[in-house]
């Protein structure tokens, strides 16, 4: 019971930090909330940005340069993925044009001009009419990089005696197959990982006592109530676990929650796991953010 009250301590704390959150970087449109509703399945996920639900198509999300972008839809075709040519080729700021006589097509991006002639090309095929392309191809010409991760699996690492999953290296969503795509990232700084999570465990930390002063104040009659339970949060913040780089990301967990260090900017963001995967920024003063406490204590 202790540690189940820990984790929902450390749900609210997370809310509460959200003056640290942005969403600017994650999705295009600076929208407040976005969230990955995979409880119905893989086939059934969801997207919800803002007011609009977009189908995760084919069990997969797309990110590019770390954003996500939910109206694509990836193809899985004998069991590789290919991607739509002209919404990575745009997003990625290259002009495409049709050669329909020679069935052609051409990319230009300043001086780099690519000719492809789709099924000739074992990279590139003719699906539903559309220009599908293989992840090698978008990394041999138009990108860095170019990664296919499927989701997490059964077998997964937990982090310390928790049953909370720790999520595996090289993936944004993890309950879903990603296509992650980058350029080249200009980094901020040369911040080392361990820098990283030495910064955001001060912002956790920061985040706590803040958090520790509202509890108190609200129960005051029994002012002591959730030491133990405050004691357990910062036991998991100070074992942190560094997973790897993602995209322009250092990710960490604290087992509820990841943790993704935007290295481009510094900001952080939190990946929060319910029945869906919810990313939120919302007002560090809203009292609600706090109710979920007194529901189970």
């Amino acid at each position: 019971m202790k540690k189940f009250l820990s984790f929902v301590l450390v749900f609210a704390l997370v809310l509460s930090m959200s003056s640290n959150i942005s969403m600017a970087k994650l999705d295009e449109t600076g929208a407040k909330e976005i969230s990955f509703g995979t409880d119905r399945g893989p086939e059934d996920a969801i997207i919800r940005i803002a007011d609009k639900t977009y189908p995760v198509k084919n069990g997969t999300v797309l990110f590019i340069n770390g954003e996500v972008i939910p109206e694509a839809e990836v193809i899985m075709d004998a069991g590789k993925a290919m991607l739509p040519l002209r919404l990575i080729a745009e997003k990625l700021g290259y002009e495409l044009g049709w050669n329909g006589a020679e069935k052609k097509v051409t990319l230009k991006k300043a001086d780099n001009i690519i000719d492809l002639s789709p099924n000739k090309d074992d990279m590139a095929k003719l699906i539903k009419n559309t220009t599908y392309v293989s992840p090698d191809f978008v990394e041999k010409n138009l990108a860095e990089s170019a990664l296919v991760t499927e989701s997490l699996g059964d077998d997964f690492e937990k982090f310390y005696e928790t049953q909370m999953p720790i999520t595996q290296d090289k993936t944004i969503e993890r309950s879903l197959r990603n296509v992650i795509i980058d350029e080249k990232h200009e980094y901020k700084d040369n911040i080392s990982s361990d820098e990283a999570m030495k910064l955001i465990k001060e912002k956790c930390l920061e985040g706590l006592k803040n958090f520790e002063k509202v509890m108190k104040e609200k129960a005051k009659d029994e002012p002591n109530r959730f030491d133990d339970d405050i004691k357990l949060i910062e036991k998991d913040i100070n074992r942190m676990i560094y997973i790897g780089e993602v995209s322009k990301f250092y990710r960490y967990t604290i087992g509820p929650y990841d943790v993704l260090y935007d290295r481009t900017d510094g900001k952080i963001y939190f990946q929060i796991y319910q029945a869906e995967t919810r990313i939120k920024e919302v007002d560090v003063n809203d009292e609600n953010l706090y109710m979920a406490i007194f529901i189970v204590g």
